[in-house]
């Protein structure tokens, strides 16, 4: 560490820096999915169990705050209320109007989607950009060195390795950046795309069961 130049501790320093970020997106994220998945779970439970009061499940709506599903759920409920669909001599939906009901539906989950891929890019920044900046703080240390030495005149091993152990490091902490990221990212990216499956699944589900019960016959 002592061997290290200025530019090796700029570049150490900016890995630092990414490495922060990318950590505390890894854990805010894994808890964010994690909540989510778990309420996803208590709140198709219940929509599954529903029969006639498929419109009423919003009445809890402070247990299902968490969760992505509800969230289309209520923008399902919403389109439904605007054409007074469960009012009593409400004429049943047209093919249309469930078109309707089912796009507004989708692009909240859209919204949804990238709610929860928000912030995933700084792991692929860490992951691409990390080895490169390392790689740079090495080869500069490198040169540096090496030109001291063609400065100095003097040619040994002595004189060499440290600099070069300490260009190294650079190409070290890249790396100590980059895997923890990729690792996290590939859960990460997993278990988003588990969410984003069911959100969908449950857009499906949800205008099937809303045809069966308020469509034309």
């Amino acid at each position: 560490m002592s061997n290290l130049t200025l530019d090796a501790w700029v570049v150490i320093g900016i890995l630092g820096v990414m490495f922060v970020v990318a950590a505390w997106v890894m854990v805010t994220k894994a808890v964010m999915v994690g909540r989510d998945d778990k309420a996803n779970h208590g709140f198709l439970e219940r929509f599954r169990g529903a029969t006639h009061d498929l419109l009423l499940l919003d009445q809890a709506a402070a247990a299902h705050a968490q969760s992505p599903l509800f969230r289309l759920y209520q923008a399902g409920v919403r389109e439904l209320a605007k054409r007074q669909v469960g009012v009593a001599g409400a004429p049943p939906l047209s093919g249309a109007s469930l078109d309707a009901v089912k796009a507004a539906v989708d692009a909240d989950l859209v919204r949804e989607s990238h709610r929860l891929n928000a912030q995933m890019v700084l792991l692929t920044i860490a992951i691409s950009g990390g080895p490169f900046l390392g790689l740079l703080g090495t080869v500069v240390g490198v040169m540096i060195t090496f030109a001291a030495i063609a400065a100095a005149g003097d040619v040994n091993v002595n004189a060499i390795a440290p600099g070069i152990a300490a260009a190294l490091l650079a190409t070290v902490a890249g790396l100590g950046v980059a895997i923890p990221a990729l690792f996290g990212y590939n859960y990460l990216a997993a278990r988003i795309k588990n969410i984003s499956a069911d959100m969908q699944i449950f857009v499906d589900e949800f205008i099937t069961r809303v045809a069966e019960l308020y469509g034309a016959r």
